[in-house]
């Protein structure tokens, strides 16, 4: 996996996509689509950028709205990643 540093930083938050995502079939949380690649953040609020190979075993489910799409975002701007 990437460093979240690796990942372009400073996006505006609307132009990422949020779904609820299932990692190896097992690993629930949500998958952010950024211009540079994946980012994978699960319920206890740990963040993975994904690169190419784990992206693949990334399910997309449902796409994540309203609140809780803002507070994922708010996870990634703590890291730096959203601006």
């Amino acid at each position: 996996m990437l460093s979240l540093h690796e990942i372009l930083p400073m996006h505006k938050p609307s132009v990422l996509t949020v779904h609820y995502a299932r990692l190896y079939g097992a690993l629930e949380g949500y998958a952010v689509q950024t211009p540079a690649g994946l980012v994978f953040c699960d319920h206890d609020g740990h963040l993975y950028a994904l690169a190419p190979e784990h992206a693949a075993a990334c399910e997309l489910l449902a796409p994540v709205r309203g609140v809780e799409r803002a507070n994922v975002l708010q996870a990634l701007a703590r890291c730096g990643e959203v601006g």
